[in-house]
């Protein structure tokens, strides 16, 4: 009885410490198709602005978390950004779109693809000069890998 009663004893601790071990274990998301496109992308706008995104892995798809780009509005030099822990948009056959809404004149967007031979990063933009639901401003951008 003694011998059942520790060896019993001995069980729980065995997988109690198992528990304990295993919930400690860093979890990591799995590998996304094009792991290497993860990272900060920069670059300039085809009216000498910049344009800043940031792709991330997201359990295991790639999706871009942050964006920041730069266009002259009617009060000068705007920023239109914005930012989402789980994804502003994904990254579906390396390409995206992020949605910024839609006006008068239509959406609002940013869109891009990615060459994966060249590591570089083109697309386009349509967005509403800030405070105006009518005026469109539109252009091309490419940018690459880099640090922000």
């Amino acid at each position: 009885m003694k011998k059942g009663f520790l060896l019993l004893n001995l069980i729980i601790v065995l997988v109690l410490t198992n528990l304990t071990l295993s919930s400690c274990k860093k979890k990591t998301d799995p590998i996304p198709d094009f792991p290497q496109l993860i990272g900060h992308w920069s670059g300039t706008t085809s009216s000498d602005t910049q344009i800043h995104l940031m792709i991330d892995n997201l359990k295991g798809y790639l999706y871009v978390t942050q964006y920041d780009l730069t266009i002259y509005g009617t009060s000068g030099l705007e920023h239109i950004t914005g930012g989402y822990t789980y994804g502003v948009a994904a990254v579906t056959n390396k390409q995206f779109r992020i949605h910024l809404g839609t006006g008068s004149s239509g959406e609002a967007y940013i869109d891009g693809t990615f060459d994966t031979s060249s590591m570089t990063l083109y697309g386009t933009y349509s967005v509403y000069d800030p405070g105006s639901s009518i005026d469109l401003i539109s252009g091309t951008y490419s940018a690459s890998m880099g640090t922000k």
